[in-house]
């Protein structure tokens, strides 16, 4: 199949997206179009580009059509994913004459959650208003476009969903570091990927794959290509690996000493595409799926049994969940109730509704983060439930939980969510070895199940002095009339207990 225009010629066309990439400082990418395109690289500088960001010595001997762009932030990555998305659509070919009765030719970009997606929009939209391309759009409603050649171009976020079935000519995909990379996961990256070549596979040419994104950690299927294609010459698909001023030469040198100085593992990964080292995987998958109970979605509240709640709380106009979880001790330690009331919501009402599921647990108390029980403690109050606040902070709770899942003495409830939640928590290691959990840095990710889960199950699986300390005092843990248990004893065996759940379980009590 030849193409109608090539990708770099309407790069420099005025009339198309030349009013963007024809500056010279794009050169970069157009160099990149020419490998999409088949077109030798002929001048020194795109020569020494090429060995420079692929590793290789030898040039391609024709089209490049499975192309994994990393590169760092403000390098120019969505602005030409949404070009070759457009491109590949609009101007590459009459796709109705490919077309059978009936048969779709779309192309199909994927950001990973709705902010990516809506600059990936926002590019394509701008670039379809060209002088030569709004006259060839017939239909436009934000996630999808279609034009006059028989083609679609959808943007929407990453779910192997969209990309399954399809009559797919292109698959585009930015951010991809940072896609959900769990085995688990139906829309993992893998799983995107695994579905976008059966897709493509009766695409005259073969089909474009095209994902880009800048570093992240070392794992998933875009670190995987790096280590197995980068400074390959007998390798058919090409990993280009660039910083982002090598990409994007009028990036200013200020911009990135800043980012340095306020995060530098951050910042070499965004901008200088140095592959993270201080994030690990916190709790493996298998573990998480391990302590749950398959097809016990909930318990009910049983008699004689003291029951732990904790509630993390959200504002309700945001995009983090209200979530309540409820566990008591046994052996092992059970959680009993997950419940996650999403945005939009008025948190008075969430919180009514909550405290009618304590009481039937006979619960009084609540425990969660001391920022929530500053806006909402009175509100728990008018509803006869005290709140308490806790004084471990959320990452602290998930390092005291580490030890007590990987030895087995949790059984969780069959919660899709709370599973990805408690399985996409990442370790971070600062200055000082200083260790934090959280959930991934993209705008997607949230924890909100998994920190009520974790808080409940610290309280409810601890010994009596480790909850006294992890819910403020909450509950009274210290016998004075038992003589074997005087007070010497019990501060030794607190204080154990407390060194345990702050390392983690590294420490043994």
């Amino acid at each position: 199949m030849t193409p109608t225009i090539t990708l770099s010629r309407a790069l420099l066309d005025s009339n198309l997206f030349g009013r963007t990439f024809a500056a010279p400082s794009f050169w970069t990418w157009r160099a990149v179009a020419k490998l999409i395109d088949g077109i030798p690289l002929s001048e020194p500088r795109e020569i020494e580009l090429f060995k420079q960001c692929t590793g290789r010595t030898t040039l391609p001997a024709g089209p490049v059509r499975r192309l994994i762009i990393l590169v760092g932030r403000r390098g120019g990555k969505d602005r030409f994913l949404s070009a070759v998305a457009v491109w590949r659509a609009a101007l590459c070919t009459d796709w109705s004459k490919h077309q059978s009765a009936g048969e779709g030719a779309v192309v199909i970009l994927l950001g990973a959650d709705k902010k990516q997606a809506a600059i990936l929009r926002r590019y394509c939209a701008g670039l379809a208003e060209a002088p030569l391309l709004a006259q060839e759009v017939t239909r436009h409603t934000g996630e999808l476009t279609e034009f006059r050649n028989g083609s679609s171009l959808e943007i929407s976020t990453n779910d192997a969903r969209l990309v399954r079935g399809r009559s797919a000519i292109a698959v585009l995909g930015s951010e991809t570091c940072y896609w959900k990379t769990d085995e688990f996961n139906a829309s993992s990256d893998e799983e995107v990927v695994g579905a976008a070549e059966p897709s493509m596979a009766m695409c005259p040419d073969g089909g474009l794959l095209l994902l880009g994104s800048s570093v992240y950690r070392k794992r998933g299927y875009m670190y995987r290509q790096h280590k197995e294609l980068h400074g390959r010459d007998d390798a058919e698909d090409i990993v280009w690996f660039a910083p982002s001023a090598v990409m994007n030469p009028r990036l200013p040198a200020r911009i990135i000493e800043k980012a340095l100085a306020k995060d530098a593992p951050k910042a070499r990964a965004e901008f200088l595409n140095v592959w993270r080292e201080d994030l690990s995987d916190f709790i493996p998958a298998d573990v998480v799926e391990a302590c749950t109970d398959r097809g016990v979605y909930e318990r009910d509240p049983q008699p004689g049994i003291q029951y732990y709640a904790y509630a993390d709380a959200a504002g309700g106009t945001g995009t983090d969940s209200f979530a309540l979880a409820i566990a008591h001790r046994a052996a092992p330690c059970e959680l009993d109730l997950v419940r996650e009331r999403k945005p939009r919501f008025v948190p008075a009402q969430v919180i009514a509704e909550y405290a009618d599921i304590l009481k039937s647990y006979g619960i009084r108390k609540v425990s969660g983060d001391r920022f929530a029980g500053g806006f909402h403690s009175s509100e728990w109050k008018a509803h006869g439930i005290e709140f308490v606040p806790c004084e471990n902070s959320t990452s602290e709770n998930y390092l005291a939980a580490l030890p007590l899942l990987l030895a087995g003495r949790v059984q969780l409830l069959d919660n899709a969510t709370l599973r990805n939640q408690l399985s996409s928590l990442e370790r971070r290691v600062g200055a000082g070895d200083h260790e934090r959990v959280d959930h991934p840095a993209h705008a997607s990710a949230h924890d909100d199940v998994a920190c009520a889960a974790a808080g409940a199950c610290v309280a409810a699986a601890a010994p009596d002095p480790t909850a006294e300390y992890l819910n403020g005092g909450l509950f009274k843990t210290h016998d004075a009339d038992d003589p074997a248990n005087d007070t010497a004893t019990f501060l030794h065996q607190q204080l154990r207990w407390r060194i345990y759940a702050l390392s983690g379980g590294r420490c043994l009590p």
